[in-house]
């Protein structure tokens, strides 16, 4: 298995999405089309590639971004819907 790429946080538009079982919007990515909800923070490239490796051979897909600490795990959800931004009217 090949390992993890790992993109700069600028090639990803960060946003929120709604999960079917879950109530509250998480953070999220939305990179080519799909969307990657937030799984954690690693400052070492060592432990992010190896748990990112443990979710792919779980059958996930996932990304990895670099943030000016370290790095962040994105798992890819096919359920996601976006959270739509509100318009507050006065």
């Amino acid at each position: 298995m090949e390992p993890t790429p790992i993109f700069s946080q600028k090639l990803v538009d960060r946003c929120h999405i709604v999960l079917p079982d879950t109530p509250q919007p998480t953070s999220a990515i939305h990179y080519e089309g799909q969307y990657y909800a937030y799984v954690k923070f690693f400052p070492t490239v060592e432990v992010a590639r190896q748990k990112a490796d443990l979710l792919r051979q779980r059958g996930n897909q996932v990304l990895l971004t670099r943030v000016p600490k370290g790095l962040v795990l994105w798992v890819h959800e096919v359920d996601a819907q976006p959270v739509r931004k509100r318009i507050f009217r006065k």
